[in-house]
Protein backbone atom coordinates (compact mmCIF):
# COMPACT_ATOMS: atom_id res chain seq x y z
CA UNK A 1 0.00 0.00 0.00
CA UNK A 2 1.48 3.50 -1.05
CA UNK A 3 1.84 6.21 1.66
CA UNK A 4 -1.12 8.49 -0.14
CA UNK A 5 -3.72 5.19 1.03
CA UNK A 6 -1.72 5.20 3.97
CA UNK A 7 -2.87 8.68 4.65
CA UNK A 8 -6.33 7.98 3.63
CA UNK A 9 -6.67 5.03 5.93
CA UNK A 10 -5.25 7.07 8.79
CA UNK A 11 -7.12 10.04 8.31
CA UNK A 12 -10.69 7.72 7.97
CA UNK A 13 -9.50 6.41 10.91
CA UNK A 14 -8.91 9.47 12.81
CA UNK A 15 -12.27 10.89 11.54
CA UNK A 16 -14.21 7.39 12.79
CA UNK A 17 -12.49 7.93 16.19
CA UNK A 18 -13.50 11.52 16.45
CA UNK A 19 -17.07 11.10 15.48
CA UNK A 20 -17.42 7.93 18.42
CA UNK A 21 -15.54 10.72 20.43
CA UNK A 22 -17.89 13.41 19.73
CA UNK A 23 -21.20 10.82 20.22
CA UNK A 24 -19.89 10.08 23.57
CA UNK A 25 -19.29 13.29 24.51
CA UNK A 26 -22.54 14.68 23.58
CA UNK A 27 -23.84 11.80 25.47
CA UNK A 28 -22.04 12.47 28.42
CA UNK A 29 -22.64 16.53 28.55
CA UNK A 30 -26.80 15.63 28.43
CA UNK A 31 -26.47 13.35 30.65
CA UNK A 32 -24.15 15.79 33.50
CA UNK A 33 -27.11 18.42 32.10
CA UNK A 34 -30.27 16.58 33.35
CA UNK A 35 -31.21 18.33 36.34
CA UNK A 36 -32.62 15.12 37.95
CA UNK A 37 -28.96 13.01 37.33
CA UNK A 38 -27.19 16.01 39.15
CA UNK A 39 -28.79 15.75 42.68
CA UNK A 40 -29.85 11.64 42.62
CA UNK A 41 -26.76 10.10 44.44
CA UNK A 42 -24.94 6.97 43.95
CA UNK A 43 -23.25 5.02 46.46
CA UNK A 44 -23.55 8.29 48.95
CA UNK A 45 -24.33 12.31 48.64
CA UNK A 46 -20.32 12.43 47.74
CA UNK A 47 -21.23 11.11 44.39
CA UNK A 48 -23.69 11.75 41.92
CA UNK A 49 -25.37 9.49 39.41
CA UNK A 50 -24.14 12.51 37.00
CA UNK A 51 -20.26 12.52 37.79
CA UNK A 52 -20.40 8.42 37.64
CA UNK A 53 -22.36 8.49 34.18
CA UNK A 54 -19.27 10.99 33.11
CA UNK A 55 -16.53 8.97 34.67
CA UNK A 56 -18.41 5.85 32.81
CA UNK A 57 -18.14 7.97 29.17
CA UNK A 58 -15.40 9.08 29.99
CA UNK A 59 -13.98 6.03 30.23
CA UNK A 60 -15.06 4.72 27.02
CA UNK A 61 -13.74 7.82 25.04
CA UNK A 62 -10.29 6.68 26.64
CA UNK A 63 -10.82 3.10 25.36
CA UNK A 64 -11.97 4.70 22.20
CA UNK A 65 -8.49 6.89 21.84
CA UNK A 66 -6.34 4.04 22.76
CA UNK A 67 -8.55 1.90 20.28
CA UNK A 68 -7.61 4.44 17.50
CA UNK A 69 -3.67 4.33 18.35
CA UNK A 70 -3.58 0.17 17.58
CA UNK A 71 -5.36 0.24 14.55
CA UNK A 72 -3.71 3.37 13.43
CA UNK A 73 -0.32 1.83 14.43
CA UNK A 74 0.69 0.49 10.73
CA UNK A 75 -0.50 3.19 8.96
CA UNK A 76 1.81 5.59 11.26
CA UNK A 77 4.81 2.37 9.95
CA UNK A 78 3.72 2.68 6.49
CA UNK A 79 3.95 6.97 6.49
CA UNK A 80 7.22 6.98 8.73
CA UNK A 81 8.79 4.17 6.93
CA UNK A 82 12.44 6.39 8.01
CA UNK A 83 11.59 5.18 11.57
CA UNK A 84 11.66 1.58 12.55
CA UNK A 85 8.86 1.15 15.04
CA UNK A 86 6.95 4.52 14.24
CA UNK A 87 3.58 2.75 15.02
CA UNK A 88 4.40 1.52 18.54
CA UNK A 89 5.94 5.41 19.30
CA UNK A 90 2.50 7.09 18.06
CA UNK A 91 0.68 4.45 20.27
CA UNK A 92 3.36 5.59 23.40
CA UNK A 93 2.15 9.27 22.55
CA UNK A 94 -1.76 8.57 22.49
CA UNK A 95 -1.27 6.68 25.30
CA UNK A 96 0.15 9.66 27.15
CA UNK A 97 -2.59 11.54 25.78
CA UNK A 98 -5.19 9.09 26.84
CA UNK A 99 -3.51 9.17 30.62
CA UNK A 100 -3.47 13.20 30.13
CA UNK A 101 -7.26 13.05 29.59
CA UNK A 102 -7.90 10.23 31.84
CA UNK A 103 -6.54 11.98 34.88
CA UNK A 104 -8.86 14.93 34.76
CA UNK A 105 -12.08 13.19 33.69
CA UNK A 106 -11.99 11.02 36.70
CA UNK A 107 -11.14 13.74 39.71
CA UNK A 108 -14.45 14.37 40.50
CA UNK A 109 -15.56 10.64 40.59
CA UNK A 110 -12.36 9.65 42.80
CA UNK A 111 -11.30 12.25 45.06
CA UNK A 112 -14.52 12.39 47.57
CA UNK A 113 -13.41 9.34 48.42
CA UNK A 114 -9.75 9.47 48.49
CA UNK A 115 -9.29 12.47 50.81
CA UNK A 116 -6.01 12.98 51.77
CA UNK A 117 -5.09 10.70 49.37
CA UNK A 118 -4.78 12.83 46.52
CA UNK A 119 -0.91 12.26 46.29
CA UNK A 120 -1.69 8.20 45.26
CA UNK A 121 -3.84 9.24 42.22
CA UNK A 122 -1.47 11.64 40.71
CA UNK A 123 1.51 9.60 41.34
CA UNK A 124 -0.30 6.67 39.88
CA UNK A 125 -1.08 8.74 36.41
CA UNK A 126 2.76 9.94 37.23
CA UNK A 127 4.25 6.28 36.90
CA UNK A 128 1.87 5.17 34.10
CA UNK A 129 2.82 8.49 31.71
CA UNK A 130 6.49 8.19 33.04
CA UNK A 131 6.23 4.40 31.47
CA UNK A 132 4.71 5.44 28.50
CA UNK A 133 7.12 8.72 28.16
CA UNK A 134 10.48 6.63 28.35
CA UNK A 135 9.25 4.48 26.07
CA UNK A 136 8.35 6.41 23.92
CA UNK A 137 12.35 7.87 24.22
CA UNK A 138 13.88 4.96 23.86
CA UNK A 139 11.74 4.23 20.41
CA UNK A 140 13.32 7.18 19.23
CA UNK A 141 16.84 6.55 20.71
CA UNK A 142 16.80 3.28 18.68
CA UNK A 143 15.78 4.67 15.42
CA UNK A 144 18.27 8.11 15.78
CA UNK A 145 20.16 6.65 13.04
CA UNK A 146 17.80 6.06 10.54
CA UNK A 147 15.92 9.73 11.60
CA UNK A 148 19.62 10.95 10.77
CA UNK A 149 19.92 9.43 7.59
CA UNK A 150 16.84 10.70 6.75
CA UNK A 151 17.06 14.54 7.71
CA UNK A 152 20.65 14.45 6.64
CA UNK A 153 19.53 13.12 2.88
CA UNK A 154 16.47 15.83 2.82
CA UNK A 155 18.53 18.33 3.78
CA UNK A 156 21.33 17.27 0.73
CA UNK A 157 19.44 15.06 -1.99
CA UNK A 158 22.34 15.40 -4.56
CA UNK A 159 24.03 13.33 -2.43
CA UNK A 160 24.55 9.63 -1.64
CA UNK A 161 24.81 8.60 1.43
CA UNK A 162 28.25 7.30 2.00
CA UNK A 163 28.76 4.12 3.77
CA UNK A 164 31.06 3.31 5.70
CA UNK A 165 34.77 1.98 4.53
CA UNK A 166 33.49 3.80 1.15
CA UNK A 167 34.76 7.07 -0.63
CA UNK A 168 31.86 9.68 -1.33
CA UNK A 169 31.31 10.00 -4.79
CA UNK A 170 30.41 13.90 -5.80
CA UNK A 171 27.41 13.77 -8.13
CA UNK A 172 27.42 17.31 -8.87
Amino acid sequence: MGKKELCWSLLIKAVKALVALFTLFAMGFFVESLPYARSLPFLSLKLPVSVLLNAVVSLLGVIVFVKFGAESSAAFDGILDFMPGSGRLARSVIKILSLLFAYYAFQDAVFPFIGGYEWAYQALFLGFTLFFLIRAGLQVYHSSEEISKFLVGALRPYKSPVEPGKKAVDTK
